[in-house]
């Protein structure tokens, strides 16, 4: 019996109902693949701030760069809904999440305030988002702004980078693409947080106390560095958000910083001026007092363009309030009491929401959250009166209706194929793709799973990635050819059970004649429960800013007593005519492959040719619910043809069933499949497995005849 075998001898093809035909291309809206429509988030509040819902596109009227331009997609979304929206294009599915990012502020914030915001935030992260939105979490501190982790719908992860805010953190299982914190990790309870204990509160409190003392014994000087530090982290925090679709709503948690650093007012007229931003009277404040050291000016309008063009909103969150018990040495070492006004100056210059002395954070939100529980995503092509792709495009958005607030983004930069990205904001535009399950691009993808149980009884989910290797090699790599893939196992929930990634470069004169005829295949394993699973994969070919994604629902079913649990029929083929890439995930180090017979490795067509009058094998993997060794068949095996009406067109077998065992306790069936007079065309190959008691169950996969 097989104890190990090469990995590099094994291929799989893409196989049906677990599995998935080539995604059409030209459908996902990033990484530059030539789409041309922009798609943006527009809220729409009445009078008391509370969402509108019931609009239509007529409703809207688009001006880009001054030109009324014309509605092309349209999707009106319900953030409450347990479905996000979809869209035929891809570009509307991807701008239509509320995505919020909680960004902590360690330099300008009293240590217990940021402790009580991170409680507040845990909760608000549990118990006020909807299931569709996505959540992101940061820190600003003395390194500038670290991401913790990317947009994700794991309110796991999200409350375990919470808890943590990096501090301490130690050993864990990281994911490549940042959208899990801590891989591997069981899910908690509703009311639980990160899990850290009294231990890992104390130590996180003296080192961001460690961290207050420095910054309080810093001269005016140092103060101004890391305010315009502060400042600047915010700018390219927006230059990368740019990269993602849809609004970006980053709540601040923070106590702000002392607006007279920037040369502004001092005195009586600096704290008038800050009580009347805080109560939203900016009319009474003159910038050019508030900020009066021109380069200042120009770093806070550059902050706001910025933000404004990529749709990023600041939503202010004041910790001043949060700090009831702080330690004598916290002393407001970072000037909370001329901070407010900063802090609404974020909120109000990006069309965000200022929440002082926010002792319950769910509450204070509210009002954010309810004024976009429902808003539309509208598409247009862009305007043609600016052929420059470097320069922001002014958008302005109206609604027909009188007595009603619109919000949206103000500008946009038009979409440029040959754009530049840097690495963050192309890790960005990833975990984006991943997080929202989006498919399509021009790499064309397909994947097929099997669901597999090994001799100790672990369940796992085999699956196998066939990039189309055609689409691959268009990107006109000369010599060699760099990807990057990555696979996520992620659960109904949006918990990320497991993850895959590897970079393999590959020699384009070596591998081109059997990428052409056969493509290039991954072979990976993911750790999962049984239940409803979200597959979701990514290639790119950073070289040529090409890219291709797939996701695959399925359902990981049970190996119970009694059950019978069969793999899709796979056709199989010479194991040497495909190049392939064993890649084993995060949680299964061990990469464990169920497609053999007795020692002999096989792989599997992704769109089989049977021939009419010529004969052809499968394999079905079979667990007929309890370990098997023996190579008896328990079961009456018929063949189908089904068509794309669902018609059944019985396709006779060459003889019985061959049974092999394994040491797994699953047996494999080799059939041989013999049509005769079958029209040609695309069919579905549907294998039924009958046992004694006349109970049937099978399993699918697409084929050709001719």
């Amino acid at each position: 019996m097989h104890a190990s075998l090469p990995l590099a001898a094994l291929v799989l093809a893409a196989a049906a109902p677990l599995g998935s035909q080539p995604a059409p291309a030209q459908q996902l809206p990033v990484f530059g693949t030539g789409v041309t429509l922009v798609a943006i988030p527009v809220f729409v509040t009445d009078k008391n701030g509370k969402a509108v819902p019931g609009l239509t596109a007529a409703d809207f009227e688009i001006e880009d760069q001054g030109r009324k331009v014309p509605i092309v997609s349209f999707e009106a979304v319900d953030a409450r809904s347990a479905a996000p929206a979809s869209d035929a294009a891809g570009l509307v599915q991807a701008a239509a999440r509320r995505q919020f990012l909680l960004l902590f502020d360690l330099a300008f914030s009293a240590p217990t305030g940021i402790m009580k915001a991170r409680e507040a935030a845990i909760k608000f992260v549990r118990g006020s988002l909807a299931p569709t939105d996505l959540v992101a979490v940061a820190t600003y501190g003395q390194a500038g702004i670290r991401i913790l982790l990317r947009f994700t719908a794991d309110r796991d992860q999200a409350a375990r980078a919470i808890e943590t805010l990096g501090v301490g953190e130690g050993e864990r299982l990281r994911d490549p693409l940042n959208i899990a914190y801590e891989l591997g990790a069981p899910p908690m309870g509703p009311g639980q947080g990160g899990g850290a204990g009294e231990g890992r509160e104390a130590m996180m409190l003296q080192e961001l106390r460690a961290t207050a003392q420095q910054i309080s014994r810093a001269e005016q000087t140092q103060y101004r560095q890391r305010v315009d530090s502060f400042l600047g982290g915010l700018q390219n925090l927006g230059r990368m958000l740019d990269s993602v679709q849809g609004r970006k709503q980053v709540i601040l948690l923070s106590a702000g910083f002392d607006s007279t650093v920037l040369g502004g007012a001092t005195g009586q007229e600096a704290a008038d001026a800050a009580q009347a931003v805080v109560e939203g009277r900016l009319w009474d404040v003159q910038s050019d007092r508030q900020f009066g050291d021109v380069t200042a000016r120009q770093e806070i309008d550059a902050l706001f363009q910025t933000l404004n063009a990529s749709d990023t909103v600041i939503h202010s969150v004041d910790v001043t309030g949060m700090v009831a018990g702080a330690a004598v040495d916290e002393a407001q070492p970072t000037r909370t009491a001329t901070g407010r006004d900063t802090l609404a100056q974020l909120a109000s210059n990006t069309g965000g929401r200022f929440i002082k002395d926010a002792n319950d954070l769910g509450a204070g939100l509210r009002e954010v959250l309810d004024a976009s529980s429902t808003y539309y995503v509208l598409a247009f092509e862009p305007s043609d009166t600016d052929k420059k792709r470097d320069r922001p495009h002014k958008l302005k958005v109206k609604v027909l209706r009188a007595g009603l607030d619109v919000s949206s983004r103000r500008a946009y930069l038009p979409p440029d194929p040959k754009r530049e990205l840097d690495p963050a904001s192309q890790q960005l535009q990833a975990a984006e793709t991943i997080a929202k399950g989006l498919t399509g691009g021009p790499i064309r993808l397909a994947a097929v799973a099997v669901p597999y149980r090994n001799a100790r009884g672990k369940v796992s989910l085999p699956v196998v990635l066939e990039v189309d290797g055609k689409t691959l090699l268009a990107g006109g790599a000369a010599k060699q050819l760099r990807i990057e893939v990555f696979g996520y196992a992620i659960g109904a929930d949006g918990h990320v059970y497991d993850a895959v990634a590897l970079a393999p470069t590959l020699d384009v004169a070596a591998a081109k004649a059997s990428l052409e005829t056969k493509g290039l295949q991954v072979l990976t394993a993911f750790a999962v429960p049984e239940g409803s699973i979200d597959l979701r994969f990514l290639v790119r070919d950073g070289a040529a800013r090409r890219a291709g994604s797939l996701r695959l629902r399925l359902d990981v079913p049970a190996f119970k007593p009694g059950s019978t649990v069969l793999s899709p029929p796979l056709a199989m083929d010479d194991p040497h005519s495909r190049l392939v890439l064993p890649a084993p995930s995060r949680a299964l180090p061990a990469l464990e492959i169920p497609f053999r017979l007795e020692d002999t490795p096989f792989t599997a067509e992704l769109l089989p040719l049977l021939l009419n009058g010529a004969q052809r094998e499968v394999c079905v993997i079979a667990w007929g619910g309890s370990a098997r060794f023996g190579t008896k068949s328990e079961f009456e095996v018929v063949a189908h043809l089904v068509d794309a009406a669902g018609a059944l067109l019985e396709l006779p077998l060459a003889g019985p069933a061959r049974v092999v065992a394994d040491n797994d306790g699953l047996q494999r069936y080799v059939l041989g499949l013999s049509p005769k007079g079958v029209p040609a065309g695309e069919y579905a190959l549907q294998i039924s497995f009958k046992n004694a008691g006349g109970d049937s169950v099978s399993s699918r996969f697409p084929v050709k005849v001719q």
